[in-house]
């Protein structure tokens, strides 16, 4: 995609995504946005949860951890910038994003796709509110949040305890 080879041409981030070890495989939606914080039903304008921008910030500095835009929001450059838009006011920015998974249909193997292609990985987990179904992919990575809850303190910890081991 035009922005994974964006990331690869800007040399500060590829001299990041070299000595990156441990990763956030992050989904937006029942993650950090949560429909419950929705501000326009009818334009479909979507908020972060401050909450749980907050909590992300908390991992990320908890475990040094950088963070891989798994999220169908990856596919269209408006909605990339719209991401790091909302997360801005968390310190979180586009300069904590090494990459987006491709793009083949099915998210785990996604990750295990982006996984494949960067052996610097050494820990990681996946945030998502949707459970995956790939035999392959490994289960105890996965990290489940609720769709009106997202990242939560127990969602925190639980992540900042699988990074770091």
């Amino acid at each position: 995609t035009g922005l994974d080879k964006s990331f690869g041409r800007n040399k500060s981030v590829r001299l990041l995504r070299s000595s990156v070890l441990r990763v956030i495989f992050l989904d937006i939606d029942g993650v950090v946005c949560l429909h419950k914080n929705k501000s326009n039903w009818e334009k479909d304008e979507e908020i972060f949860d401050a909450e749980c921008c907050i909590h992300l910030k908390e991992i990320m500095r908890s475990t040094g951890c950088k963070l891989v835009l798994s999220s169908s929001w990856r596919l269209f450059p408006e909605s990339i910038a719209f991401v790091f838009e909302q997360f801005e006011p968390y310190g979180i920015g586009m300069e904590d994003f090494v990459g987006i998974t491709p793009v083949l249909g099915d998210r785990p193997k996604e990750i295990l796709a982006y996984l494949q292609q960067h052996k610097e990985i050494e820990s990681f987990v996946a945030i998502d509110d949707e459970m995956y179904f790939c035999d392959e992919f490994p289960y105890d990575r996965l990290i489940l949040t609720e769709v009106y809850s997202g990242i939560t303190e127990v969602i925190r910890d639980l992540c900042i305890e699988k990074l770091n081991n």
